[in-house]
């Protein structure tokens, strides 16, 4: 019975894909570590999309298809869209954000960034912070942002009377 049941644990696991990481020796292996490298490099100036009305710098950072999900608002769709949305006439020039580094997981198709944001009052305290996911995929050779979503922590505004 013993040996019976230890055979079917090896086969289950076999039989689930649980097995040593091959290594791959191709040129072109997908390694996290190196798209996750990018991405965080990328995160260090994301904060410039509130500030910047260059459209270089979001084809640099969004892919053609790229859309935003926002809170309470429809998807914005595409470069120039999601441009006019953070940059909003040039009024975020003062908007400061903080992203430390989160988990990134996924293949050379797509690489899941989950993270945390927060926007500093200056005060100690926040004017937004929350949640958010980030889809990676490859563009002109490039990670690029695909898909991003958040949500804020803070509690909603109480209604007004």
């Amino acid at each position: 019975m013993k040996h019976l049941l230890s055979s079917v644990i090896v086969v289950f696991f076999i039989s689930c894909g649980v097995h040593e990481p091959k290594e791959s020796t191709g040129e072109n292996a997908f390694d996290i570590n190196v798209a996750k490298s990018h991405i965080l490099e990328m995160n260090k100036n994301y904060g410039r999309r509130f500030t910047t009305n260059d459209t270089a710098f979001y084809a640099e950072r969004y892919c053609r298809d790229a859309e935003v999900y926002c809170p309470a608002l429809p998807a914005v769709k595409g470069r120039e869209a999601i441009r006019n949305f953070f940059y909003s006439g040039g009024t975020n020039t003062e908007a400061v954000i903080e992203l430390p580094e989160g988990n990134f997981y996924g293949n050379a198709e797509l690489v899941v960034e989950e993270g945390t944001y927060n926007f500093p009052d200056g005060k100690g305290g926040s004017v937004d912070k929350g949640k958010f996911i980030a889809l990676w995929k490859q563009e002109d050779g490039k990670w690029k942002l695909y898909r991003e979503i958040w949500n804020t922590d803070l509690p909603p505004a109480p209604p007004s009377k």
